[in-house]
């Protein structure tokens, strides 16, 4: 997930390539920048960043204006932001609703619906996407398009297919939702764990000092996953299933989704902590809730201890209902996390809930789908 550096390529062609992805993929991921900080990041010189930031313009997939006040001796540096021709739409699939959103470059979400289904099908999830994005098609202008489409789905997804082999709390197995969407709509479709999604979005977009190494953990109406962010790239494993901490066993009985029991998902349960999330106006949470939090604090700390010691992360993000601990609880998961990693890596990891709020599978999804313009812009 990092920018690509200048000056790399066989060819002529090869360099400008790479060149202008560079340059495109830091405008992204800053949202601003001024002309002077892309050629120093870079490394480019300043008439070489000129003529890229000239061609992206062009091209529509950013834009440029004045610099507001000279910040600096000299001629101020014009600000290069990115442009909105080049969409994306991202499509989750949850256990209680289909949810799509418009997303344009720099992870500027434009537009989000949301369909309330129970279950819904793969079927049902490529006629209520295919149906909104249809939808949003018509209200763009005529230089704008939709380039590609994220799908995050709350199971395992193998990412070279965009196939999900195994999705437990919506009932799906070996379904290639992808090539599905993607045939339905004529448009290139890549699908990703949701929780890979919400990493990247978190990552690249949060509000986090030093995220290069982070673990993100989303609790959502179909569970709980994680995705890990190792040196500034998302960890997936061979297949991409990696992340799925929800079905870390935590102790107990009780039958998890998956077939397996003790998995965290029954112990760490979305409804109380839900409640307490919507009920912002209390500072603290009644004995009883407290009491709810420290069992389930310590179900989460054995899920965590595990991954802080495998991984050795600077930061835990948690995110949906999982914001709850760092908002309710958080000097109480610090003391049973203490139990159940060693004391090193904990003291270097930082647990701070998500800054996207609602809009980080959204912000996630799309960027997967960003990844062919961002890798060679003069394509579009």
């Amino acid at each position: 997930m990092r920018a690509t550096q200048g000056r790399i390529g066989t060819s002529s062609d090869d360099v400008r390539r790479r060149n202008l992805s560079s340059v495109l993929t830091l405008v992204h991921r800053q949202r601003a920048a001024s002309r002077a900080d892309l050629t120093r990041h870079t490394g480019l010189s300043r008439s070489t960043t000129k003529d890229l930031v000239e061609e992206l313009v062009a091209r529509g997939l950013v834009e440029e204006s004045p610099a507001l006040a000279a910040t600096q001796v000299g001629r101020p540096s014009p600000i290069v932001r990115p442009g909105d021709r080049a969409l994306t739409v991202a499509v989750t699939p949850e256990v209680d609703a289909v949810t799509v959103g418009l997303v344009s470059l720099g992870g500027s979400v434009r537009h989000v619906v949301r369909h309330p289904v129970d279950l819904p099908s793969p079927e049902q999830t490529v006629t209520l996407a295919a149906d909104a994005i249809g939808d949003l098609r018509r209200t763009l202008r005529d230089d704008q398009t939709v380039i590609a489409v994220g799908l995050a789905v709350p199971g395992l997804v193998c990412g070279p297919d965009s196939a999900v082999q195994l999705a437990p709390n919506l009932g799906w197995h070996d379904v290639a939702i992808g090539q599905m969407l993607s045939d339905a709509i004529d448009l290139p479709v890549v699908a990703t764990n949701d929780a890979n999604a919400g990493a990247i979005a978190e990552h690249l977009f949060g509000q986090h000092e030093d995220a290069d190494h982070l673990i993100y953990v989303n609790g959502g109406p179909s569970g709980i996953g994680a995705g890990f962010v190792v040196a500034g790239g998302l960890l997936e494993g061979a297949s991409g299933y990696a992340g799925e901490l929800g079905h870390t066993y935590v102790g107990g009985s009780d039958q998890c989704h998956c077939g397996s029991v003790g998995c965290l998902e029954t112990v760490v349960i979305q409804a109380p902590l839900t409640r307490l999330l919507s009920d912002s106006g209390r500072p603290e949470p009644d004995p009883a809730e407290a009491d709810m939090l420290a069992s389930q604090a310590r179900a989460l700390a054995i899920a965590l201890g595990n991954a802080v010691n495998m991984l050795n992360p600077g930061l835990i993000v948690l995110g949906g209902f999982l914001r709850a601990f760092p908002a309710f609880a958080a000097a109480v998961l610090r003391e049973e996390l203490a139990r159940h990693c060693m004391a090193a890596p904990r003291a270097l990891v930082r647990i701070v809930p998500a800054t996207l709020g609602a809009e980080t599978l959204v912000i996630g999804a799309a960027e997967m789908a960003f990844a062919q313009v961002l890798a060679d812009p003069g394509r579009f």
